[in-house]
C-alpha cells in the first residue's frame, strides 16, 4: 500500500504575491524552504491573488501556489485612519496582530487547509493566523516564523493564550529567539532558531576578472530604501571617502518604501532609532504628507539631495534577482548600515555567497551571520565615521577584503544553505508532531551536499 505525502502550508503574509521569482524576502523564504521540503511533502504556498491570476497555481509535482483574492480597500482605510492616530501619537498602535487584522484571509487560508488535509501549517509573521488556523484544524501541527520582533513588540494579554495553542514558534535568528524566550518564559522550549539560506550554486563569485582588477571599486547596497535601512548613513561615509578615493562608486538597489508609524516607530530610547525622527515629519501635517501621501519617495528625494548630484552614486531601483547576482559580482564590498535591529537580512547572505566581504551594522542578527574581522566588519549602528572607516580598510587592502569574502562563502557553504534550514525545519517538525523520520532521505535527495555543513541551531 503506497503511503500518503504528508502535506505542509506555508501561510504568507496577505500582501504577499507568492511565486517562485521574487523580490519579496517573505516569499524567497517561502519557496526555497518549499523546493528542499517538497523531496518529500506536498507543499502547498498561500499568498494574495493578482488581477487576472488563478487561484491555483502547479510549480512542480510537489509544489502548488494558492492565490486569494483580498479585499484591501477596507482594511487600506483602517490602516490610514491608524496611521493617523499613530503619528498623532508619535507610536506605533498594535493593530497587527489584532484578531480584526485580514481575519477574512485568515478564514480563508484555514479553510483551504482543512480541505487540503494538510499535516502541518507554517504561518509567517502573524500570530492570529495561526490560532484561527488551529481553530479549523486542531490535528494540524501549526508553526510560527517569527521573520521581526512583533511578538515582543505587540505583545497582549491574549498573546500567550494564542502562543500556547502553537507547537512551534520558530525566529530567524538568535535574536528574534531569545526576544520570545525572554518576552514569554511559560513557552520558552518551543522557541528555536532556523536560519534564512542562500543558493550558493545561484550565488557565487564570478569566474571572471575580479572588478576592483581596473582600479574602481564598487561599493553595493541592497535592500529596501527606508530610513532604517540606513541609507543616508552610508552615502554621508561615501562622501567621507570621496574625496581619497576618487575611483570610489556606489551601486544602491532597492525600491523605496517607508514604513509608517503604525508599523515601525523610531523607539525614542534608542538614540540610533531615535536620530531617524526627521525622515518621517515633525508636525503632524508634515508626518501625514511624508508617511501617507508621499510614502518612500519622501525617503528617496532625502537621500537624492544627499548625494547632491555625485554622479558616481547610482539609485538602480527595484530589479529583478539576475541582475542583482551580476551586481554582487562585480562589486568589491556589499555595505548594510542598518540603524535598526536586523532580524536576518537576506542580502547579506547573497553577497557573502557571492564571496564579497562585508561592512555592516552590530545590529540584532547581522553578527550571527557576518563574523566581525572574519567574513566582515561590524561598526556602531549610526555612526557614518565609523561605516567610511570601515570601508576604506576593506578597499586599501585587497587581500585583507578577498579573504573575508572567501571565508564569507566558506560560512554560506558550511552553515547556510536552504538545505541546511530546510533540514533544521524538518527535525524540528517531526520532534513535535510525532512524524515519520524522513530526514535521511531529505538529505539524500536534497542538492550535492557540500562537505563540513554544520546546521546553524541555538
Amino acid at each position: 500500500m503506497r503511503t500518503r505525502t504528508r502535506r505542509i502550508a506555508i501561510v504568507c503574509q496577505p500582501w504577499d504575491h507568492v511565486a517562485s521569482e521574487s523580490n519579496n524576502s517573505i516569499v524567497t523564504v517561502s519557496y526555497q524552504l518549499a523546493r528542499c521540503l517538497a523531496r518529500e511533502w506536498y507543499v502547498i504556498i498561500y499568498g494574495r491573488r493578482k488581477s487576472g491570476q488563478q487561484s491555483r497555481e502547479i510549480d512542480s509535482e510537489n509544489i502548488e501556489f494558492r492565490h486569494l483574492k483580498i479585499r484591501h480597500r477596507p482594511q487600506a482605510i483602517i490602516e490610514r485612519l491608524l496611521s493617523i492616530v499613530a503619528c498623532y501619537k508619535r507610536r506605533r498602535i498594535n493593530y497587527m496582530l489584532s484578531a480584526w487584522y485580514h481575519l477574512f484571509y485568515a478564514v480563508r487560508v484555514a479553510l483551504s487547509i482543512r480541505t487540503s488535509k494538510c499535516d502541518v501549517v507554517l504561518v509567517h509573521n502573524f500570530l492570529q493566523f495561526a490560532s484561527v488556523i488551529k481553530l479549523f484544524n486542531p490535528s494540524a501541527t501549526i508553526c510560527l516564523q517569527m521573520h521581526c520582533e512583533w511578538l515582543k513588540q505587540f505583545a497582549t494579554s491574549a498573546s500567550e493564550r494564542r502562543l500556547r495553542k502553537v507547537d512551534l514558534i520558530i525566529g530567524v535568528s538568535a535574536y528574534i529567539t531569545e526576544g520570545s524566550r525572554i518576552r514569554f518564559p511559560a513557552i520558552a522550549e518551543r522557541c528555536h532558531t532556523v536560519y534564512n539560506g542562500v543558493d550558493t550554486d545561484r550565488f557565487c563569485p564570478s569566474p571572471g576578472v575580479p572588478a576592483q582588477s581596473n582600479g574602481t571599486h564598487r561599493l553595493l547596497f541592497v535592500a529596501r530604501l527606508s530610513p532604517e535601512k540606513g541609507v543616508h548613513v552610508l552615502i554621508q561615509a561615501f562622501k567621507i571617502l570621496g574625496e581619497s578615493h576618487p575611483t570610489l562608486r556606489l551601486d544602491i538597489v532597492g525600491g523605496a518604501h517607508t514604513q509608517a508609524y503604525l508599523y515601525l516607530a523610531p523607539d525614542p530610547d534608542d538614540p540610533a532609532m531615535a536620530s531617524l525622527e526627521p525622515f518621517y515629519g515633525k508636525r503632524l501635517s508634515d508626518m501625514v504628507q511624508r508617511q501617507l501621501v508621499l510614502k518612500g519617495q519622501a525617503y528617496l528625494n532625502d537621500l537624492v539631495a544627499e548625494a547632491a548630484g555625485d554622479d558616481r552614486i547610482v539609485f538602480h531601483g527595484a530589479i529583478p534577482h539576475a541582475e542583482t547576482i551580476a551586481l554582487y559580482r562585480r562589486a568589491s564590498v556589499m555595505v548594510l548600515p542598518s540603524v535598526w535591529n536586523e532580524p536576518s537580512p537576506l542580502p547579506t547572505y547573497e553577497a557573502a555567497a557571492c564571496g564579497l566581504p562585508i561592512v555592516s551594522t552590530r545590529s540584532g542578527g547581522i553578527p550571527e551571520i557576518v563574523e566581525h574581522e572574519r567574513t566582515g566588519i561590524l561598526v556602531t549602528r549610526g555612526d557614518a565615521e565609523a561605516l567610511a572607516q570601515a570601508i576604506g580598510q576593506m578597499i586599501d587592502d585587497p587581500a585583507f577584503a578577498r579573504a573575508m569574502g572567501e571565508a564569507g562563502r566558506q560560512r554560506m557553504l558550511e552553515r547556510f544553505t536552504w538545505e541546511a534550514s530546510s533540514q533544521r525545519l524538518a527535525d524540528l517538525i517531526e520532534g513535535v508532531s510525532g512524524a515519520p523520520d524522513s530526514r535521511s532521505n531529505i538529505r539524500k535527495r536534497a542538492a550535492p551536499e557540500k562537505s563540513g555543513r554544520q546546521v546553524g541551531v541555538t
